[in-house]
């Protein structure tokens, strides 16, 4: 799984390039290396599992691995799909 780390000294391994996520087509992107210069800790525990970020003491944003995102959207219930008879194809 992409992000996740086997061995604590074992590399992270980031998604390969061209693989969004479903649900996160279009989603503007930001480079983590200087996050990750500045809260290496933060970056750490993110790789690890869900953070939730507070800002004014309220729950305002959550980083999750995408590896754990991609469990979660395949988990999503969808809509179920209604099968139509189209009118041209009984013209």
């Amino acid at each position: 799984m992409a992000g996740r780390q086997r061995h604590e000294d074992e590399a992270i391994r980031p998604s390969p390039e061209g693989d969004p996520a479903p649900g996160l087509e279009g989603i503007p992107r930001a480079d983590m290396g200087v996050l990750e210069e500045s809260l290496p800790s933060l970056v750490d525990q993110a790789i690890r599992g869900p953070v939730v970020l507070t800002r004014n003491g309220a729950d305002a944003f959550i980083l999750l691995p995408l590896d754990a995102y991609r469990r979660l959207w395949s988990a999503a219930p969808r809509p179920p799909v209604i099968e139509m008879e189209d009118d041209e194809a009984k013209a």
